[in-house]
């Protein structure tokens, strides 16, 4: 009887069935674990948010204001949540433009070149240049929607919310790899809450009056 060469075809069968297996139980337990990374990274993007807002306070707000860019974003007599936090890059707080995009979104700043240098820019500067909600003049209303005040001062509580991921576009961290979606949420006392789509509405919670980030914009 001669030597047989090769694999026979049930051989080559059962080995790509036993690789297509592998595949099935590797996969998503390397996706899993690259989104929780970039979760990690997302809450470490907050963290260094909190820092750059009390370094601002201290530096530029005289210990009494937090950001108000009024006359430096797209409009000049308000501004939204996502200049609100870029004044931090352009007056130098915060300087790495990476810290500004949530690792789960596709936004992009391009390198910061999209953030500008001062002010927002028309055609550049837009709600994907920011993966990151917060607060903004008009967020600042009374139960009826109407301003209270025309700039953000430094004496609120620490349970209030100051930013958190953005819903504008696609959600940063929807409901994917068996994994349940949710949102980086950065609070004034500078701790950061991970909320998941069983606590909040990530789709709609960020803008939406009556809910827990309802003050927040992009």
């Amino acid at each position: 009887m001669g030597k047989r060469n090769g694999l026979t075809l049930i051989e080559v069968l059962v080995v790509i069935l036993v690789i297509g297996v592998l595949a099935l139980l590797i996969f998503p337990w390397l996706a899993r674990s690259t989104e929780q990374g970039r979760r990690i990274r997302c809450r470490n993007h907050l963290n260094c948010m909190a820092k750059s807002m009390a370094t601002y306070l201290n530096e530029h707000g005289n210990n009494t204001w937090y950001p108000c860019p009024l006359g430096r974003g797209l409009a000049p007599d308000d501004y939204n949540g996502a200049e609100w936090i870029a004044t931090n890059f352009w007056v130098g707080v915060h300087p790495d433009p990476s810290c500004f995009l949530c690792p789960s979104s596709g936004d992009t700043n391009h390198n910061g070149v999209d953030l500008g240098t001062d002010r927002a820019i028309p055609g550049r500067f837009g709600p994907q240049t920011v993966s990151y909600s917060g607060m903004h003049y008009y967020s600042l209303t009374d139960a009826n929607g109407n301003p209270k005040a025309a700039a953000l001062r430094d004496d609120f509580p620490p349970s209030e919310i100051m930013a958190s991921d953005d819903t504008e576009g696609t959600v940063n961290h929807p409901d994917r790899f068996f994994i349940r979606g949710g949102m980086g949420v950065l609070f004034f006392d500078s701790h950061v809450e991970w909320k998941t789509s069983a606590e909040i509405d990530i789709e709609h919670a960020v803008g939406q009056k009556g809910g827990l980030l309802w003050r927040l914009r992009n």
